[in-house]
Order: C-alpha cells, then sequence, then structure tokens
C-alpha cells in the first residue's frame, strides 16, 4: 500500500512540475496616443502569486517615429523570487516584428517592484505582450 501512495505521490510532482511552464502573459495594445487595451494572461497560478504586472507606460521617441514600453512588475511576497521576462512586438495585422525575443533571466527582492523597458523595433509596431515566466534551466546544444 505504500508503494502505491509514493507511485501517486510522485506522478501529483511530475503534474504540479509540468503544470507551470506556460508564461503569464501581458497584452498591450498601443499606439501614438498611448496606451489603449491591456489584458492579462494568467497561465501559472504560483507564479502569479509571486510576481504581478503593475503600471504600463508608452512614451514616444525620436519624434514620434519610434515608442519604447515599461511595464512594472511586483514581487508580492516577502522572499525573493527569479524568473524570466521578454517582451514581443507586432503590428496592426498581428505579425511579429520584434528582433530579439530570447528569455532575459531577472529577479526581484521581497516586496520590491521594478520597471522593465522595451523600445519598439519597427514604426510599425500597434501592440506588444509582456511575458514572463519561472527560470528555466539552460539546455546543452551538445556542442
Amino acid at each position: 500500500m505504500a508503494r502505491g501512495w509514493n507511485i501517486i505521490w510522485l506522478i501529483a510532482l511530475f503534474l504540479v512540475a509540468c503544470a507551470g511552464t506556460a508564461p503569464n502573459v501581458l497584452h498591450v495594445q498601443a499606439g501614438p496616443g498611448g496606451l489603449s487595451s491591456k489584458k492579462e494572461e494568467i497561465n501559472d497560478r504560483w507564479l502569479a502569486r509571486k510576481v504581478s504586472f503593475g503600471e504600463v507606460s508608452i512614451r514616444a521617441l525620436d519624434l514620434g517615429s519610434s515608442m519604447e514600453a515599461q511595464v512594472i512588475l511586483q514581487n508580492n511576497s516577502s522572499r525573493d523570487v527569479v524568473f524570466e521576462y521578454r517582451f514581443i512586438w507586432y503590428d496592426a495585422a498581428g505579425f511579429e516584428i520584434s528582433s530579439m525575443t530570447a528569455w532575459i533571466p531577472s529577479g526581484l527582492s521581497g516586496k520590491e517592484a521594478r520597471g522593465y523597458r522595451s523600445t519598439v523595433p519597427s514604426p510599425n509596431a500597434v501592440s506588444f505582450k509582456c511575458m514572463v515566466r519561472n527560470l528555466q534551466p539552460l539546455t546543452d546544444t551538445g556542442s
């Protein structure tokens, strides 16, 4: 009987570990006038309890031909938390125009809030996603 409980426990642990692989996403529609809409997509409840999306700021650069976005990320816990984030920019047709979409490791101290920024890679950008996920281990490329 104890062996059966061990197997059930291992399966439950595996399912919990796999459940948090999808990132939490903040969808933002922006334009020359600034922020139009904002929508959160929470895929990892455990991470959402620790890190939340805050205020979004948009500002024009270079006489309005470019934009910069800033998203405040807030650590809701009293402990340090590490995560990865990235910004992906889209044009009016919904096509990705980001020049770099790599995940960037970061962290926040207990109860800390910090702004994370991204500059639009093209003047055609009208929206972006700020994505946050748990820190992922590096994979060996075999080279």
